[in-house]
Formats: structure tokens, sequence, C-alpha cells
């Protein structure tokens, strides 16, 4: 199967572009989309931005805005995940098909903020030299785990062994040529290769287009843009309530609006940190973890978008609270006050609200 072939919308070919794919009528994922073309759009500098080109079944999510859509059927979406059940080969399907659309192609993950201007990663694009988001790990350091056997014999089939220096990049950026067809087509076939009869690990699209690339420089686009996907929770919710407010219709009103959304998600203050260190200074292990989670939510500096998601640190707590035996639970939430074993939030009022967050959901998972 010939992901070029599976196109069904052509498009005239430009010099740069940025790359998106997005598929399923999730919102929180439409909301990524469109608030990192916003972040794109604010940080332009030079007035020539790339293209934007969007892979969706769903175009008219995106009516209207200054972005080009390719049409995925489902027939298409069902090919390029393959026989194996491995979903994240799509993207390496769709990075194949998007080579066509531009001289250079930046693949960016939806979960990706841009903090510069996105021509100065085109620079850094050529036949010789790729980039990718950022540098993770070295073979030798990941080989042993126990998730990892199947894919070590994989690999060690392929000469790498944890001495010969193979690094691994997240691709939550990926930016390469219109010469590279056959370097995506080998991320395909090894993907193909290691998924078959199975997988325990699901950055196996990021290790085989590592593998790929094993011969080249790659430059890491980190300093360039923000990959939130360990902290999605905490900027889903922002772009909710951004969203909310702001209406998903384009303007360039939007585009500058979207500046007021924090880049990080809400730490509390240096002097807070210490302060929470110094009231948990009895406390140790699972404890310890949730009565952090659970004053630093309560301490989140003061700002509208930080308001909006400063509960899913508690919603951290709680996921800690859910592994504990039900009788655990019970001693720490069913006490008549705050409980005794875990200091107060400065905030009187955060007493209740953390208290009554936590019961729903531990009940709720009962």
């Amino acid at each position: 199967m010939s992901c070029i072939d599976s196109l069904a919308t052509p498009l005239k070919k430009t010099r740069h572009q940025l790359l998106y794919l997005i598929y399923g009528n999730q919102d929180v994922y439409r909301r990524e989309a469109k608030f990192s073309i916003l972040t794109a759009l604010s940080q332009a500098k030079t007035g020539k931005l790339p293209a934007i080109r969007i892979l969706t079944d769903r175009p008219q999510d995106y009516a209207g805005w200054p972005v080009d859509t390719v049409l995925l059927d489902e027939p298409t979406l069902t090919r390029w995940q393959g026989q194996n059940g491995y979903h994240h080969r799509r993207k390496a399907c769709a990075i194949a098909a998007g080579l066509q659309l531009a001289e250079k192609t930046l693949f960016v993950d939806t979960d990706t903020l841009f903090t510069s201007d996105p021509n100065s990663l085109f620079r850094s694009i050529t036949d010789e030299q790729a980039v990718m988001d950022r540098f993770e790990y070295d073979w030798k350091d990941v080989y042993e785990r126990p998730d990892y056997l199947k894919l070590a014999r994989d690999l060690r089939a392929h000469g790498v062994t944890p001495d010969n220096g193979f690094k691994l990049y997240n691709s939550g950026l990926c930016g390469i040529t219109d010469r590279d067809g056959e370097l995506l087509a080998e991320s395909i076939r090894l993907i193909d290769e290691w998924t078959l009869g199975g997988f325990e690990i699901h950055t196996i699209e990021q290790i085989a287009l590592s593998f790929a690339m094993r011969r080249r420089p790659v430059v890491e686009a980190r300093k360039h843009v923000y990959h939130y996907f360990a902290e999605k929770r905490f900027f889903h919710a922002m772009q909710g309530f951004f969203f909310s407010q702001h209406g998903e219709q384009f303007s360039q009103r939007l585009v500058d609006l979207c500046q007021d959304v924090p880049r990080v998600k809400p730490f509390p203050s240096a002097w807070q940190r210490l302060k929470i260190k110094w009231k948990l200074r009895h406390q140790s292990g699972a404890l310890r973890k949730v009565g952090r989670d659970l004053l630093y939510g309560s301490a989140a500096p003061e700002h509208p978008y930080y308001s909006a998601c400063r509960h899913e640190w508690w919603e951290c707590a709680s996921r800690e609270i859910l592994r504990w035996d039900e009788s655990r639970q019970k001693k720490l939430l069913e006490q008549q006050r705050w409980p005794q074993q875990l200091p107060r939030p400065d905030k009187p009022e955060d007493e209740r609200l953390i208290m009554n967050y936590l019961k729903k959901r531990v009940n709720a998972a009962r």
C-alpha cells in the first residue's frame, strides 16, 4: 500500500509546510490543533508563514481557518493503521503522504506550542539533516527494560546493540524534505515488522523513525516549541477555557489573544514551593505526593487560565489515592474536617473544594 496513493485532495506543491494529522471527533484534539496553529501564527516574524496543511477526516472543523485540508476517509485511515492494530502507524503514513505537498515538511503533533518563528526550523531541514522534537534517550539505557525485550531482539537483527550509539528521538516534530520518501518507507516497514505478533510499547513509530535516520545529523526543535505530551490535562483545561471565552471562528484577534494563555502548567512560586516542602517535611511516600499535589493546586498563581486548570493538580492526587486500598482511602477521606495527616492549604475555601473533588473521584471509581 502506498500512503501517497491514498491522498484524496490534491494540493499545489509549496516550498515549506507545517503538516498536522487529526482524526476522530474528540473536541480536545481539535482544540489542540487549532491552538497549536494559533501559536505558529502568533510567532511568525517575517510575514512568510509556511503553508499549513491538515490531514483530517473532518475538514469542516477548519472552515475559515488559514489552512489547507486533505480529506482522509475511513478506508484510508484503516489502511494506514495496517494489519497489526498499531494506530501510530498512521502518523508515519501521514508524513510519507505529506512529502509530495512541499519541498520541506515539518510534521507537528497537535500537542505542540510554537515559542519562536516556525520559519527558523525550516533553515535546519536539509537533504542531509533532519529536525526532530528532542533527543529522549540512548538505546543502551533502556534495552534491558522488560517491555523493551521484544524490540531489543528485533533491533539486534538490524545490527543495533547497546554499545553502538543508537539514539532515540521524540517525533512530536519531524522535519524532512521531499527526497525522504524511502526513509519513511523504511520506517513503515519496520513498524510492520516490530508490531507483528503484538507489541508492548507504544513509541515504536518514533523508534522506527529514529532508526531510519540513524546515519544523518538530527537537530532538536525544543528551543523553538513546547511539546506538552506529559502535561496534556493542564493544557486541555486552559485551551477549553480559551475557546469557550473566544469561540473557534478564526480571526486575527484570536491569534493575538492566544498569547495570553500560559505556556507552562501552573506551578506555585518558588517561595510557595519552599513553603509547601516545609509543611510536608514530616510526610513521606505516597502521602507526601498527595499533599504536594493538593497544595500545589491551591497555591497556583492568580491567573484566569491557571484557575481553569488548577484542579488538575488535585486530579494527580486523586489518581494516587485510587491506588490505595479502600481502608486507607476511607481513613483519609471520611474525616469530618480537613484530614489530620495533611497540612492545610493557605486558602481556607479550598479545603471544601478539594475534599469534595477527591470524594467525588474516589466514589465514582468504586
